[in-house]
């Protein structure tokens, strides 16, 4: 299921046009315009490539407060213009979240704070097998105004569960690996729970702020 590295630079070419938009942001700040560079950092590139491709992430730890400090950092948008580094880096999110048991997985639990999800979708596939999927730079436009209170857990945060409230239903906007732009309505509740969860760490949420009181 880990895509290989040959597959991202095959499509490295396509994403050309699209990397020239996606360097930089604009970020509207009162009435002044900012311009962010979206480059990878030179310590996020130690971290991305500190071990092989095949070889999972140390999972960031809530109960260790420098982790805690990351993962509660708002994330921000990829670097199409860096491909090779994007791809290793989602590759080995991917092995990550598979070896670790996980249903998702957020950049942030790895040290990265960029908007990077993968995604289990129970939504697809069968009951045997459902299809991971990779999501960059998602966000949730819209929730159903109904909420549920769903058993919760996270890799970052072992040995502690509960229930959190979720959205049965959610709409939601990202950028695919090939530079497509999509929006989306999830209604599968389990998986609009998971792009919850996800999306959250991306704003330096956990799923214990969401817990029952």
């Amino acid at each position: 299921m880990n895509r290989k590295l040959s597959i991202s630079l095959f499509i490295f070419a396509g994403f050309f046009v699209f990397a020239q938009c996606k360097k930089q942001e604009e970020i509207t700040n009162d009435s002044h315009t900012i311009v962010q560079d979206l480059s990878f950092t030179d310590s996020e590139k130690a971290i991305i490539f500190n071990n092989s491709i095949d070889s999972a992430y140390r999972i960031m730890n809530y109960f260790v407060y420098a982790d805690s400090i990351v993962l509660r950092k708002q994330s921000r948008n990829v670097d199409f213009s860096d491909t090779s580094t994007l791809f290793y880096l989602t590759d080995r999110l991917h092995v990550t979240v598979i070896k670790g048991g996980g249903i998702g997985i957020a950049a942030p639990q790895v040290g990265i704070n960029r908007n990077i999800i993968w995604v289990q979708r129970y939504d697809k596939g069968s009951i045997a097998s459902h299809p991971w999927e990779l999501y960059l730079n998602p966000v949730i436009t819209k929730y159903s105004d109904t909420l549920k209170l769903r058993n919760d857990g996270c890799l970052s945060i072992p040995g502690v569960s509960g229930q959190s409230w979720r959205a049965i239903w959610v709409n939601v906007e990202y950028d695919l690996p090939n530079g497509t732009h999509k929006s989306e309505h999830i209604s599968q509740e389990y998986t609009a729970h998971i792009f919850q969860h996800e999306i959250d760490h991306l704003n330096g949420i956990l799923f214990i702020d969401r817990l029952k009181i």
